[in-house]
């Protein structure tokens, strides 16, 4: 066998295995031998959310930019969801590089497969406008991903149970 075919055929299993090491550690094995998945944000019994997942406080650490005006956002804040789907968020940040600190309301909910949605009214541009945000939760509910689905913003928020 030629000398370039041995390596290439060397590498081939050398990358077969590195993937089916790192599958392994995302496709469990339960009894009798049968893969179960092991999927971000299911837990044992394939756990189902609802609004009173998220019921408590967060810290939330929110950053993004509008790709049309090129304005930039950076914040922290305290969210308290009700766990009856309304939320309150407290927020210091800077927009433009000006600081702001604000308290805006809005709805939430939440999706058995643990994804959901929250709507608020931002008054940061003018005329206001809704803001409308997509999330999935994390952990049991102890965290949560966001992304603020209006368009012409890129923008992301991680936040984690106080």
């Amino acid at each position: 066998m030629p000398r370039g075919q041995v390596v290439a055929i060397a590498g081939s299993a050398i990358i077969a295995f590195m993937v089916g090491f790192s599958l392994h550690g995302a496709v469990g094995f339960g009894s009798g031998g049968m893969p179960e998945a092991h999927a971000a944000g299911l837990g044992p019994g394939n756990q189902r959310c609802e609004a009173a997942t998220l019921k408590g406080v967060y810290g939330i650490k929110f950053d993004g930019f509008s790709l049309k005006t090129n304005q930039q956002l950076d914040s922290v804040s305290r969210i308290t969801f009700d766990g009856f789907q309304v939320f309150t968020v407290s927020e210091t940040g800077r927009f433009n590089g000006e600081r702001i600190s604000r308290t805006f309301t809005g709805p939430y909910v939440v999706r058995p497969d643990c994804t959901g949605y929250l709507d608020y009214t931002t008054d940061l541009t003018d005329p206001s406008h809704a803001v409308h945000g997509e999330f999935v939760i994390v952990d049991q509910g102890q965290g949560f991903f966001v992304l603020d689905d209006e368009d012409g913003w890129q923008a992301t928020g991680i936040a984690r149970r106080l």
